[in-house]
């Protein structure tokens, strides 16, 4: 009796057709979402951002989760952004609106960032040269600054700053003690004339080694010599 002959098995020419209808599903999906957040609030659209974040790149986010309404995400690493958007925009608004004659008139600078807000106030406008007594023009200033700041719940850093023309006088034998002594100056006046809590308080002095521009032309060393009245960030630290 002969042998029955095997049936050769046909290769599957047509798997790619699983991968390439999986591939449709997915774009589908993807654009019916882009479409259905097309109207909605910035909060809704965060929440897709960050799905889809932690969808293509999970490595940027760690394992712990939080709840936003009946979802859950995970918490993204570096979250400072929303933290200050969300707890400190109305500190910054409420300062620049209080203040914002005075920035008018070009007395003062604010700046803001994820860390903290900062009134940058010029030398010329509180101190004269290599001294560390407050001019009687500066007093308006730093009064309308302290009636801003009093209530609010963060650290107020207030910080001294040089160009890098060395100072050398018995008082002050380097930038870092006219720097200090200018800081804790004003400290001094807001925690004895405004009676700010001084837990709050602190003052550094950090010559001319943190300059905003360079010191080779006199336009650029008259913005380094300054002192920055920070409100810092809870989560900034010292």
């Amino acid at each position: 009796m002969g042998r029955k002959k095997k049936h050769e098995e046909h290769e599957n020419h047509e798997r790619w057709l699983v991968s390439y209808a999986d591939f449709i599903t997915l774009l589908f999906a993807f654009f019916t979402s882009m479409y259905a957040m097309s109207s909605v609030n910035e909060g809704k659209f965060r929440i897709l951002s960050e799905s889809l974040g932690i969808a293509f790149n999970p490595s940027l986010y760690t394992s712990t989760r939080v709840q936003e309404g009946p979802r859950f995400v995970k918490e993204q690493r570096s979250n400072v952004a929303y933290e200050f958007k969300d707890m400190y925009t109305n500190n910054y608004q409420k300062i620049q609106t209080a203040l914002k004659d005075l920035e008018k008139d070009k007395k003062l600078t604010f700046i803001v960032d994820e860390q903290r807000i900062t009134i940058r106030i010029s030398e010329s406008m509180l101190f004269d040269a290599a001294s560390d007594e407050l001019l009687p023009g500066a007093l308006p200033v730093l009064d309308e600054v302290a009636s801003v700041l009093k209530d609010l719940p963060n650290q107020i850093r207030i910080e001294g700053h040089t160009d890098n023309i060395p100072v050398s006088t018995p008082r002050f034998p380097s930038n870092w003690d006219l720097s200090s002594a200018r800081a804790i100056k004003i400290l001094k006046y807001f925690a004895g004339s405004h009676r700010f809590d001084p837990r709050k308080l602190s003052a550094l002095g950090y010559g001319e080694y943190r300059p905003v521009d360079s010191n080779d032309t006199p336009s650029g060393r008259v913005r380094n010599r300054r002192v920055d009245i920070t409100v810092v960030n809870g989560d900034a630290g010292y």
